[in-house]
């Protein structure tokens, strides 16, 4: 039988494919018309892009081909484009290769000669690695393009660097560019500084369009460049001419914040950038914080155009049938350090019982009261349990912290201010503020204040900002230490901030700040903070050890997030990390706190399992609802309805 033969051909962004009848053929016609959207020729078809890329569209229709036996020959710009696809698979295979060789003890990269090769380009000896570091280096260094899944607090940031300058002495990068939250920047900055000296430089990309760009365009060797998402999006243009001129190792730190499955901006800005980038790298500890899904943007960072991953919809069913087999594609790039790796002491958890009185326990009966009658005025178990989530439990939580967060909106959790029922008691709710202290406050006003007199430092969680400002008032009040406050109002960074005349207005009170201003003040001190602002890429182990929790929700991955932030490698050897935890009790009996500390012990022991192991798994969605899953409303269901009833005054 004769050779089937075939010409691929770009003409006019769209590719034209001919060769004969056999291309109009069921598997033919099926592919090019019904799957690419082809129109017939007498000889092939003519394919348009369809917002694919025109390369990306000539390997599908060239991988097609090979895969029915035809011979195929290619015009000029077409043969371009299978080479450039053909040379990126054989590079995926290659790392793939030497990664697992890597893994089997049977490469030649050594984690001993890679410390001694780090020493002698200036590596300082107060930071050198962990055994668990180390092995990361070398891991990446076989892998080429890495996703470091560590827990936090194993050094994510210190093993990249290691890796970036051993790249950069053997010359395959330039220039580093890391991308990531605000956070993020003063931890690279630290560290860089701490590891290398003046080997390599940090520079935040910030103020006005022509002065960003004017740092990309005079980048050069040994340049460290640290920008936000937004900003790699905003700057993607400016980047990419970058990265043509330089090599680039790209590293987008808590990669996690790209997981949108479908739309956005950050990841396919991204992704451009990753294309032209020497070498790239992703780091998060959490890189499926909601589904298997979360990891398709961040793989299309580490190797572009599907190469790992596929098109989106055969990932999505991949995960879906297969998710061991997706796992096991990934592994040769991926490494992970369990925080039993990491050889911390143990922190250790106080429990302390608050007795609430007088009218914050009036209000919050009140409060349990309304969730009681809701739940009775429903019929089946499950309109029961739609009629509590609609009821919005967490107004019990803030019952139980400060009932004057009742008298006031909180965009945070959409919720409005409480309506008014009981005349009397709601009366003696507005004026909460001017004549009690919540009881939790009080309570956690004594903690510290026994802190304050052993000379330490202590940072104080809550999810409720008017929490935050209450609180931060007492201790000025009580106790007359310095007191940061650190919530979403407070600016992320001390980047200049633009006025509408293409000017710079300086920032002098940020985050950032604040924290180091609490880090490095001498003596006792407290940092007022939440988790949703505070609880990732912040380090305050090196001089706090102690936390207070005024209180917590039903949110697993934010608390345990909020531990990570003075429990992590690098404390100080007689360190003894110590969290607080307040669990309001009324006449005696539990309150919803009881709950939620039930709820997160029991999910700790599945994240730990989960975060623990050397595979990564998707996190339970349901594990970061502040106001709780279908397990969490069943018990606070029992919790209700075993309540007999009392009076709202």
């Amino acid at each position: 039988m004769k050779d089937r033969q075939a010409h691929i051909e770009i003409e006019d962004k769209e590719v034209v494919v001919t060769g004969g009848y056999e291309l109009h053929a069921r598997h033919g016609r099926r592919f090019f018309q019904s799957v690419l959207g082809g129109r017939r020729l007498d000889a092939g078809w003519r394919v348009p892009r369809r917002g694919m890329r025109i390369q990306d569209l000539v390997v599908r229709i060239n991988s097609f081909l090979e895969a029915e036996g035809f011979r195929i020959s290619h015009g000029e710009l077409a043969a371009k484009g299978v080479e450039l696809a053909l040379e990126r698979r054989r590079s995926l295979q290659r790392a793939g290769a030497e990664a697992t060789s890597w893994r089997a003890g049977r490469s030649n990269i050594d984690e001993e000669e890679v410390a001694a090769r780090l020493e002698s380009l200036g590596w300082r000896p107060e930071r050198r690695l962990h055994s668990h570091q180390r092995r990361n280096v070398c891991h990446a260094l076989a892998a080429v393009n890495q996703a470091n899944f560590s827990v936090p607090g194993a050094g994510k940031t210190v093993t990249s660097l290691a890796a970036g300058l051993l790249h950069l002495n053997a010359g395959t990068v330039d220039a580093f560019l890391v991308v990531g939250p605000l956070a993020c920047f003063e931890p690279w900055e630290s560290e860089t500084t701490a590891a290398v000296g003046t080997a390599v430089r940090p520079i935040r990309v910030r103020g006005a369009v022509h002065r960003r760009r004017e740092v990309y365009a005079e980048a050069s060797r040994g340049d460290l460049l640290l920008l936000s998402y937004a900003m790699a999006a905003s700057d993607r243009l400016a980047i990419l001419a970058m990265c043509e001129r330089l090599n680039v190792m790209l590293i987008v730190d808590e990669s996690h914040r790209i997981k949108r499955f479908r739309g956005g901006v950050w990841a396919p800005a991204l992704t451009q950038i990753a294309e032209l980038a020497r070498v790239r790298m992703i780091l998060t500890g959490t890189p499926m914080p909601n589904s298997a899904r979360d990891l398709y943007s961040q793989v299309n960072v580490l190797w572009p155009n599907g190469l790992l991953t596929g098109s989106r919809t055969e990932f999505a069913s991949r995960v879906d049938r297969n998710f061991a087999g997706v796992r096991t594609s990934i592994e040769p790039f991926t490494t992970r350090t369990a925080k039993s790796e990491l050889g911390l002491p143990a922190y250790r958890i106080e429990r302390h019982s608050v007795p609430l009185t007088g009218t914050q326990a009036d209000i919050y009966r009140l409060i349990r009261n309304r969730l009681r009658d809701r739940v009775d005025d429903a019929d089946t178990w499950d309109d029961k349990l739609e009629a509590l989530r609609r009821a919005r439990p967490i107004r019990l939580l803030q019952a139980g912290s400060n009932p004057d967060l009742l008298n006031h909106p909180d965009d945070a959790y959409r919720l409005p201010k409480i309506p008014p029922t009981n005349p009397t008691l709601m009366q003696r709710l507005t004026r909460f503020s001017d004549t009690d202290i919540p009881a939790k406050s009080s309570a956690a006003l004594e903690i510290v204040r026994g802190l304050v007199e052993d000379g330490e430092k202590v940072v104080c969680w809550s999810n409720f900002i008017r929490n935050l400002d209450s609180f931060s008032a007492l201790l000025h009040r009580e106790l007359g230490i310095p007191v940061f406050q650190v919530d979403g109002r407070v600016p992320a960074s001390d980047d200049p901030v633009q006025d509408r005349r293409g000017g710079d207005v300086s920032q002098d009170d940020t985050r950032e700040r604040r924290i180091e201003q609490f880090l490095s003040v001498d003596g006792p001190a407290a940092l007022v903070t939440n988790p949703a602002t505070s609880s990732e890429s912040i380090s305050l182990h090196r001089a706090c050890h102690n936390a207070v929790y005024l209180d917590r929700t039903y949110d697993a991955a934010l608390f345990f997030q909020s531990i990570d932030r003075i429990h992590r490698l690098g404390l100080p050897e007689d360190a003894q990390v110590t969290i607080h935890i307040l669990r309001a009790t009324i006449g005696g009996d539990d309150t919803i706190d009881h709950l939620v500390d039930a709820s997160l012990l029991g999910k700790q022991e599945a994240m730990e399992e989960l975060l623990g192991g050397a595979e990564i798994h998707p996190l339970q969605q349901d594990a970061a609802d502040p106001e709780g899953n279908l397990a969490d409303l069943e018990q606070l269901m029992h919790y209700l309805v075993g309540e007999g009833d009392d009076d709202e005054s």
